[in-house]
């Protein structure tokens, strides 16, 4: 059924783009691949899907489903664990046996043999590897994703609460900053107003914080309710924070999430397997946010070495699920004293955001993200430099005005951002 839902899928939206970038060939169709040939063949031709009366008539055994909700990443996941299983029955039941008598004694020979054959399958089942693009003769597909982004623009990107940047979703943000400069109420604040405003679905790790913490800090970025009384449940205005709780009441309403991970639900620590996994199990995340890439498990050793195939995967992972990935990290104290500057009159330290080489550990923090915000705050005062970015905003600085304890970050002259 999966087959028929697919193609019929391709021939209601009239498109062929978002089923090949999924890898799938007309080898993964058991019964249908000459209808998928068909349609990706005449899509090239003429510009557009054949329609449905032309592809019924010349294909009299396939059936035509008139509504498909599920999205093509789904049915092209299902497509390919199909074809994964009936060619692996194929190889042991058919091919094996064939080989095996082939090869007589030679064990070895054998095994190098399926063993490749089995990789070769595993290759071909999956939707993140790909056979590349022929640029020469891929051009209604890059019209069909212009179009996709020219449609879903607002989708596709997920604004920050600053000076009007924004960032794409399948990206990886880095936000540097020195020791307790408040890079985490800058991620919070993040999350919180992509999940407030724009309703994108969050899945947010704090290793270090308990949820008591990390939900606090939520609330006082919401509602800008006094932190530090908050926790201590010592509120003035503790009727208004009540009042303020009902809203988040369960009830049948569909609602964006707001998934927090903390110390107490990562209890043999947050690695790239556990991300993984949270993300299987909420495919409509929009956004990742890690808040510590140094409280991280690294493999065993925890070295330069560990922390750059780190950075690689997650780049990989935020890709392959399409979500923005957003993670904090520390910026060296050697960095911090180099860059450390006073005003002579007041002998304030002047607040300055740390260059895009005061990364530590590894190179890869800053070659891997798509952006890399740096972050610098003293006394209320803040500083955000964009250090990295595809557009043409390198070297931008945005001021901003920071009052943690009740909630906001701002530029100046704004009123708050919710």
């Amino acid at each position: 059924m999966v087959e028929e839902q697919l193609i019929s899928k391709m021939l209601i939206e009239n498109n062929v783009h978002s089923v090949l970038k999924y890898n799938v060939t007309a080898g993964d169709f058991e019964r249908h691949g000459e209808v998928f040939e068909y349609i990706v063949n005449y899509r090239k031709k003429y510009g557009s899907c054949p329609d449905v009366e032309t592809v019924v008539s010349e294909f009299s055994d396939f059936e035509f489903v008139e509504v498909v909700h599920e999205p093509f990443k789904g049915l092209a996941a299902r497509l390919k664990q199909a074809a994964a299983k009936r060619k692996s029955f194929e190889l042991i039941a058919i091919k094996a046996k064939e080989k095996f008598k082939e090869v007589g004694n030679n064990g070895e020979e054998f095994v190098k043999w399926i063993r490749r054959e089995f990789e070769k399958i595993e290759r071909d089942s999956s939707t993140e590897f790909s056979q590349g693009v022929d640029f020469a003769t891929n051009g209604q597909e890059r019209k069909q994703r212009y179009l996709e982004s020219k449609e879903k623009h607002s989708e596709q990107f997920i604004d920050l609460p600053y000076g009007g940047l924004q960032c794409e979703i399948g990206d990886y943000l880095l936000i540097m900053a020195y020791t307790n400069r408040g890079k985490s109420w800058l991620s919070s604040h993040i999350a919180l107003y992509a999940w407030r405003t724009q309703g994108k679905n969050i899945l947010y790790y704090s290793p270090e914080l308990s949820q008591k913490q990390q939900q606090s800090r939520f609330e006082t970025l919401d509602g800008h309710f006094d932190n530090a009384l908050l926790r201590r449940g010592e509120l003035e205005n503790e009727e208004e924070y009540f009042k303020y709780l009902e809203q988040f009441d369960l009830t049948e309403e569909e609602k964006p999430k707001l998934i927090i991970k903390t110390m107490e639900d990562l209890p043999n620590g947050l690695s790239l397997e556990a991300i993984e996994v949270d993300l299987e199990n909420n495919p409509d995340t929009d956004m990742v946010v890690i808040d510590g890439f140094n409280l991280m498990k690294h493999g065993r050793t925890n070295d330069r070495n560990s922390m750059t195939t780190t950075s690689r995967r997650l780049r990989q992972l935020f890709a392959s699920h399409n979500v923005l990935g957003v993670v904090t990290h520390q910026v060296n104290n050697a960095s911090e004293k180099e860059n450390k500057e006073f005003d002579e009159e007041t002998g304030q330290r002047i607040v300055k955001a740390p260059p895009i080489d005061a990364y530590s550990e590894s190179i890869a923090l800053i070659q891997d993200p798509a952006m890399v915000l740096t972050f610098d705050q003293n006394d209320g005062i803040g500083q955000l430099l964009v250090a990295k970015a595809r557009e043409p905003i390198v070297g931008k600085v945005i001021d901003l005005h920071c009052n943690f304890n009740l909630g906001f970050i701002q530029e100046p002259n704004l009123t708050d951002l919710f």
